[in-house]
């Protein structure tokens, strides 16, 4: 639950910054892509192991936001495109912030390298800790959002 909400608040942050409604919620939906579609594959093709790799990946952040931006109606779909490969990269960020004992959250250039990339701040046993700051920065967002939607009407 923690890890959801520090991912939704990741991308609530840059979110409020775009004026299109449609193209906030692509840019939430694309920071939980690559967590649902890893446990797509892991599902379809029963491999546990290589799941996660291909969907925090450069490559895979392309290939998934491209598959799924062609859901996504005409005239929004290069926008589409662009805001759900920035939240597919927030999360990758943010999976990067966790300590995974120097083995990588993610593998940032799969075809070409095995290696595993993580800053190693957080240990992801305690990131029920984020908790109350993330449910600061959202009361913060929803507080600045209505505030400044009174003023534009």
């Amino acid at each position: 639950m923690a890890d959801l909400l520090t991912h939704f608040v990741a991308a609530r942050v840059p979110g409020s910054l775009v004026r299109d409604r449609r193209l906030q919620a692509l840019l939430v939906i694309g920071t939980f892509l690559p967590d649902i579609t890893g446990k797509g594959i892991y599902w379809v093709l029963d491999n546990p192991t290589g799941s996660q790799l291909v969907t925090h990946s450069l490559a895979g952040i392309l290939l998934i936001s491209y598959l799924a931006s062609l859901f996504v109606e005409e005239p929004l779909r290069r926008s589409g495109f662009l805001m759900l490969a920035a939240g597919m990269a927030i999360h990758v960020l943010v999976d990067m912030t966790k300590d995974n004992l120097g083995a990588g959250a993610a593998m940032l250039f799969l075809p070409f390298s095995l290696r595993g990339q993580e800053f190693g701040l957080i240990d992801p046993e305690n990131v029920v800790l984020l908790v109350p700051i993330d449910l600061a920065i959202l009361a913060v967002l929803w507080f600045l959002e209505r505030r400044f939607q009174r003023v534009q009407q």
